[in-house]
Protein backbone atom coordinates (compact mmCIF):
# COMPACT_ATOMS: atom_id res chain seq x y z
CA UNK A 1 0.00 0.00 0.00
CA UNK A 2 2.58 2.25 0.45
CA UNK A 3 4.73 1.29 -1.94
CA UNK A 4 1.68 2.23 -4.11
CA UNK A 5 0.90 5.60 -2.67
CA UNK A 6 4.41 6.44 -3.49
CA UNK A 7 4.05 5.27 -6.85
CA UNK A 8 1.42 7.55 -7.47
CA UNK A 9 3.03 10.26 -6.07
CA UNK A 10 5.82 10.26 -8.11
CA UNK A 11 3.42 9.88 -11.24
CA UNK A 12 1.81 12.96 -10.05
CA UNK A 13 5.25 14.84 -10.01
CA UNK A 14 6.12 14.02 -13.48
CA UNK A 15 2.65 14.73 -14.75
CA UNK A 16 3.31 18.35 -12.74
CA UNK A 17 6.64 18.79 -14.03
CA UNK A 18 5.62 17.67 -17.47
CA UNK A 19 2.92 20.26 -17.46
CA UNK A 20 5.21 22.80 -16.66
CA UNK A 21 7.50 22.07 -19.49
CA UNK A 22 4.40 22.12 -22.05
CA UNK A 23 3.47 25.59 -20.72
CA UNK A 24 7.17 27.55 -21.52
CA UNK A 25 7.09 25.65 -24.98
CA UNK A 26 7.09 21.87 -25.27
CA UNK A 27 10.97 21.00 -26.57
CA UNK A 28 11.30 17.52 -28.56
CA UNK A 29 13.98 17.24 -30.94
CA UNK A 30 12.54 18.74 -34.68
CA UNK A 31 14.19 18.06 -38.51
CA UNK A 32 17.76 18.92 -38.34
CA UNK A 33 17.86 18.63 -42.33
CA UNK A 34 15.06 18.17 -43.97
CA UNK A 35 13.95 15.14 -46.04
CA UNK A 36 14.54 14.29 -49.82
CA UNK A 37 11.02 14.40 -51.95
CA UNK A 38 8.76 11.86 -51.88
CA UNK A 39 10.64 10.07 -48.93
CA UNK A 40 9.24 9.85 -45.48
CA UNK A 41 10.62 8.53 -42.09
CA UNK A 42 9.13 8.00 -38.71
CA UNK A 43 10.76 9.72 -35.27
CA UNK A 44 10.25 8.86 -31.95
CA UNK A 45 12.11 11.08 -28.62
CA UNK A 46 12.09 10.83 -25.29
CA UNK A 47 13.85 13.33 -21.85
CA UNK A 48 13.18 16.46 -20.92
CA UNK A 49 14.09 19.14 -17.83
CA UNK A 50 16.76 17.19 -15.55
CA UNK A 51 15.40 17.04 -11.91
CA UNK A 52 17.35 14.82 -9.47
CA UNK A 53 14.95 14.52 -6.60
CA UNK A 54 11.88 15.73 -8.46
CA UNK A 55 11.46 12.25 -10.80
CA UNK A 56 12.58 9.05 -9.90
CA UNK A 57 14.00 8.88 -13.07
CA UNK A 58 16.32 12.25 -12.95
CA UNK A 59 14.84 13.10 -16.73
CA UNK A 60 11.33 14.11 -16.89
CA UNK A 61 10.23 11.19 -19.09
CA UNK A 62 8.12 13.03 -21.77
CA UNK A 63 7.37 10.60 -24.73
CA UNK A 64 6.51 11.82 -28.39
CA UNK A 65 6.47 10.12 -31.35
CA UNK A 66 5.81 11.04 -34.99
CA UNK A 67 6.17 11.12 -39.10
CA UNK A 68 8.24 13.37 -41.27
CA UNK A 69 7.58 13.95 -45.09
CA UNK A 70 9.76 15.18 -47.77
CA UNK A 71 6.54 17.72 -49.80
CA UNK A 72 9.86 18.59 -52.19
CA UNK A 73 13.53 18.85 -51.76
CA UNK A 74 13.71 21.65 -49.93
CA UNK A 75 10.46 21.45 -47.81
CA UNK A 76 9.56 18.90 -45.34
CA UNK A 77 6.27 18.08 -43.64
CA UNK A 78 6.31 17.01 -39.88
CA UNK A 79 3.88 15.95 -36.67
CA UNK A 80 4.01 14.33 -33.47
CA UNK A 81 1.52 12.84 -30.87
CA UNK A 82 2.62 14.01 -27.38
CA UNK A 83 2.55 10.68 -26.03
CA UNK A 84 2.95 10.94 -22.01
CA UNK A 85 -0.23 13.40 -21.36
CA UNK A 86 -2.62 10.77 -22.55
CA UNK A 87 -2.19 9.01 -19.48
CA UNK A 88 -2.88 12.37 -17.80
CA UNK A 89 -6.33 12.59 -20.05
CA UNK A 90 -4.48 15.67 -22.10
CA UNK A 91 -4.25 14.98 -25.40
CA UNK A 92 -0.89 16.36 -27.96
CA UNK A 93 -0.51 16.91 -30.90
CA UNK A 94 2.50 19.51 -33.05
CA UNK A 95 2.16 19.86 -36.73
CA UNK A 96 5.20 21.78 -38.76
CA UNK A 97 7.19 22.36 -41.56
CA UNK A 98 10.65 22.74 -42.27
CA UNK A 99 12.79 24.41 -45.25
CA UNK A 100 16.08 24.35 -46.48
CA UNK A 101 17.52 27.92 -46.37
CA UNK A 102 21.05 27.54 -47.09
CA UNK A 103 22.16 24.27 -48.47
CA UNK A 104 26.17 23.39 -46.37
CA UNK A 105 29.15 22.48 -48.24
CA UNK A 106 32.73 22.25 -46.36
CA UNK A 107 33.06 24.49 -42.97
CA UNK A 108 29.74 26.69 -44.51
CA UNK A 109 26.59 25.05 -42.70
CA UNK A 110 23.31 23.83 -43.71
CA UNK A 111 20.47 26.14 -42.45
CA UNK A 112 17.03 24.81 -41.77
CA UNK A 113 14.14 26.76 -40.36
CA UNK A 114 10.96 25.63 -39.38
CA UNK A 115 7.36 26.62 -37.54
CA UNK A 116 5.30 24.66 -35.98
CA UNK A 117 2.07 24.85 -33.43
CA UNK A 118 1.51 22.76 -30.65
CA UNK A 119 -1.86 22.49 -29.79
CA UNK A 120 -3.21 20.72 -26.21
CA UNK A 121 -6.99 19.96 -25.08
CA UNK A 122 -8.16 17.93 -21.63
CA UNK A 123 -9.93 14.66 -22.32
CA UNK A 124 -12.48 15.76 -20.15
CA UNK A 125 -16.44 16.92 -20.64
CA UNK A 126 -14.80 20.40 -20.37
CA UNK A 127 -11.92 20.55 -22.86
CA UNK A 128 -9.54 23.57 -22.56
CA UNK A 129 -7.66 24.18 -25.74
CA UNK A 130 -4.29 25.54 -25.67
CA UNK A 131 -1.92 26.68 -28.87
CA UNK A 132 1.18 27.15 -29.16
CA UNK A 133 3.31 28.60 -32.06
CA UNK A 134 6.86 28.18 -32.46
CA UNK A 135 9.43 28.95 -35.18
CA UNK A 136 12.72 27.80 -35.07
CA UNK A 137 16.15 27.65 -36.57
CA UNK A 138 19.37 25.69 -36.91
CA UNK A 139 22.95 25.52 -38.52
CA UNK A 140 24.36 21.87 -39.26
CA UNK A 141 27.59 20.61 -40.44
CA UNK A 142 28.61 17.35 -41.74
CA UNK A 143 31.18 15.48 -39.28
CA UNK A 144 32.49 12.17 -40.73
CA UNK A 145 30.47 10.97 -43.65
CA UNK A 146 26.97 11.70 -42.57
CA UNK A 147 27.04 12.59 -38.72
CA UNK A 148 25.66 15.73 -38.04
CA UNK A 149 26.51 18.42 -34.99
CA UNK A 150 23.88 21.40 -34.79
CA UNK A 151 23.01 24.31 -32.77
CA UNK A 152 19.94 26.77 -33.04
CA UNK A 153 17.11 28.04 -30.77
CA UNK A 154 13.25 27.46 -30.86
CA UNK A 155 10.91 31.03 -30.02
CA UNK A 156 8.14 29.75 -28.72
CA UNK A 157 4.46 31.85 -27.93
CA UNK A 158 2.03 31.60 -25.36
CA UNK A 159 -1.00 33.15 -25.30
CA UNK A 160 -3.04 34.11 -21.95
CA UNK A 161 -1.13 35.38 -20.19
CA UNK A 162 0.96 36.84 -23.49
CA UNK A 163 4.45 35.39 -23.31
CA UNK A 164 7.38 33.81 -25.45
CA UNK A 165 10.23 31.93 -24.88
CA UNK A 166 13.36 31.19 -26.14
CA UNK A 167 15.08 27.95 -26.20
CA UNK A 168 18.37 27.85 -27.29
CA UNK A 169 19.56 23.91 -28.21
CA UNK A 170 23.03 21.56 -29.09
CA UNK A 171 22.95 18.62 -30.46
CA UNK A 172 24.64 15.57 -32.20
CA UNK A 173 23.45 13.23 -34.84
CA UNK A 174 24.74 10.17 -35.81
CA UNK A 175 23.81 7.80 -38.55
CA UNK A 176 23.77 4.09 -37.00
CA UNK A 177 22.76 2.35 -40.42
CA UNK A 178 21.68 3.51 -43.99
CA UNK A 179 18.01 4.26 -42.21
CA UNK A 180 18.25 4.54 -38.97
CA UNK A 181 19.67 8.41 -37.13
CA UNK A 182 20.08 8.47 -33.69
CA UNK A 183 19.92 12.38 -31.85
CA UNK A 184 21.12 13.65 -28.64
CA UNK A 185 20.19 17.21 -28.09
CA UNK A 186 20.36 19.18 -25.10
CA UNK A 187 18.39 22.27 -24.64
CA UNK A 188 17.84 25.51 -22.90
CA UNK A 189 14.26 26.07 -22.28
CA UNK A 190 12.86 29.23 -21.61
CA UNK A 191 16.09 30.94 -21.43
CA UNK A 192 14.54 34.47 -21.00
CA UNK A 193 12.31 32.88 -18.07
CA UNK A 194 13.37 33.06 -14.02
CA UNK A 195 12.34 29.68 -13.15
CA UNK A 196 13.75 29.35 -9.75
CA UNK A 197 10.10 29.27 -8.11
CA UNK A 198 7.06 26.87 -8.94
CA UNK A 199 7.10 23.20 -9.68
CA UNK A 200 11.10 23.09 -10.79
CA UNK A 201 12.43 25.20 -8.26
CA UNK A 202 14.95 26.06 -10.34
CA UNK A 203 16.59 22.64 -9.96
CA UNK A 204 17.01 22.70 -14.09
CA UNK A 205 17.85 26.39 -14.44
CA UNK A 206 20.69 27.67 -15.36
CA UNK A 207 21.77 31.18 -13.24
CA UNK A 208 17.93 31.02 -12.37
CA UNK A 209 17.21 31.14 -15.83
CA UNK A 210 15.07 28.53 -17.90
CA UNK A 211 15.30 24.71 -17.79
CA UNK A 212 18.02 22.28 -18.89
CA UNK A 213 16.97 19.65 -20.51
CA UNK A 214 18.03 16.29 -22.57
CA UNK A 215 16.39 14.51 -25.95
CA UNK A 216 17.62 11.27 -27.38
CA UNK A 217 15.91 10.60 -30.52
CA UNK A 218 15.58 8.21 -32.98
CA UNK A 219 14.59 8.72 -37.05
CA UNK A 220 13.94 5.79 -39.27
CA UNK A 221 13.88 6.30 -42.94
CA UNK A 222 11.28 4.27 -44.64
Amino acid sequence: MIARRHSTKCWLAISSIAMSWLLIGCGATQPIRVLPAQTAAVTASLGGPVVPGKSPTVITPYITGGVLYGASDNVTMHGNLHLLMTAFKVMGIDVGASTRILRGEGWTPEITGGIRAYGFVQLSDQPKPRLYPSISANASWTIRERDLIYVGSHLTAQFSPNETFVSPFIGYSVAASDNLSLQLECIWQASNHDTRSGVLEGISSIGGQGSFGIFIAGVIRL
